[in-house]
């Protein structure tokens, strides 16, 4: 009986994707560069030949300067010809990878490459619908992208944890005062890990660390590079990961949690049991950026690139894996504000059961989008 081959690894195909598509623009832009300056140089030789004052009959200086502009725009032709057959292989094998992409997407099989002008746009060159749509994401994310090799992230430094001891105080201080010492309690449970994940004290390369490599920026869970290459980690971090930026950023969604809580019943815990069961280990609130006065700034972080739905999410963590795995090169992210790009911006805060009727935060951060698991705060009445 012959052997099937082993299906393709889902990380290794987006991986392989990306790298492919990052390598059409960098030629792209080289062409771009490359034919800019020789036109550049062109056009100076021809206005430099065009102040020149000689008899028609000696030399006929404004044709010869016209043919040096031309040459200019033939070079410029050369160069874009060069460029669409340096990349059409890469075209190529990307449209192929798309293909063993797509089942994973619920599509049978990915129809052939579009006829396109071989200088046209890269996009022109894919089928219309879900191969299109996915170049034009990866598209959308080059100039911004942001990638963090596997021995930088192991020069990243850990937060200390006085350093968070005195971010936890700090957010505290810019409660009410009626609310301090519940805000004090709440952020120094044994069970939370708002701040060590998400403080204002958090550098942004530490983020990033934690969302390409899943690095704990508290260092408290275990994280190794391997020697040939990749990452061993104890840590979790979704598509991804940031924080607050300030103290008083970070204040805000507990600020408005714990005034609610005060308005509409004797304090928290009595607002959580109201709105759960008995039996409710966990329960999770979305305070909306209006409701918590969250504004542009107040938050930053990364996302992975290209996840806008679901099954392309899954995508860029399968190819996360498949670096930290396999050793190869990085996943791409890019900077990304939740409360000014989310549809639904605002904090995400999960609280656990630690007693019959007592409840301790475990986390706090800001979001784009309310998780649907999650109870919205105005609906806590």
């Amino acid at each position: 009986m012959t052997q099937q081959p082993a299906p393709p690894d889902r990380g290794a195909v987006r991986a392989a994707i990306e790298g492919l598509l990052r390598t059409c623009v960098d030629l792209e832009y080289q062409a771009d560069g490359a034919a800019t300056e020789a036109r550049k140089r062109a056009r100076g030789v021809a206005e430099a030949l065009a102040a020149v004052r000689l008899p028609r009959g000696v030399l006929d200086v404004p044709a010869l300067a016209q043919q040096v502009d031309d040459l200019g725009s033939q070079l410029d032709a050369d160069l874009r010809g060069r460029l669409a057959e340096a990349r059409r292989p890469y075209v190529t094998e990307i449209h192929t990878l798309l293909a063993l992409l797509a089942p994973w997407h619920g599509l049978a099989a990915l129809p052939p490459m579009a006829s396109a002008a071989p200088v046209g746009d890269l996009h022109d060159h894919f089928p219309a619908g879900f191969a299109q749509n996915y170049i034009d994401d990866l598209l959308a994310a080059v100039d911004r992208s942001v990638t963090l090799t596997v021995q930088t992230a192991a020069g990243v430094p850990a937060q200390p944890h006085h350093a968070s001891d005195q971010a936890k105080i700090r957010v505290s201080d810019r409660l009410s005062y009626n609310d301090r010492a519940e805000g004090v309690r709440m952020l120094q449970g044994s069970d939370c890990h708002a701040v060590e994940r998400h403080g204002p004290h958090i550098s942004r390369e530490a983020q990033l660390a934690r969302l390409l490599w899943r690095k704990d920026p508290a260092g408290q869970q275990r994280w190794q590079p391997l020697a040939a290459g990749g990452a061993e980690s104890d840590h979790w971090c979704g598509p991804a990961a940031g924080g607050f930026t300030s103290p008083e950023a970070m204040a805000k969604p507990l600020q408005a949690l714990l005034r609610w809580a005060r308005d509409h019943a004797t304090g928290l815990d009595e607002l959580l049991n109201r709105h759960t069961k008995p039996k409710t280990k966990r329960v999770a609130i979305h305070v909306s950026a209006e409701s918590a006065g969250l504004v542009a700034g107040d938050a930053a972080g990364y996302r992975g690139t290209a996840t806008s739905n679901r099954a392309m999410t899954d995508d860029w963590l399968d190819a996360r894996e498949y670096a930290m795995v396999h050793g190869a090169p990085p996943v791409y992210a890019v900077p990304y504000d939740p409360i000014v790009e989310g549809p639904d911006a605002g904090a995400f805060l999960q609280f656990k059961r630690v007693g019959p009727s007592s409840w301790q935060l475990v986390t706090c951060y800001p979001v784009g989008h309310r998780n649907p698991n999650s109870k919205r705060l105005e609906d806590l009445i």
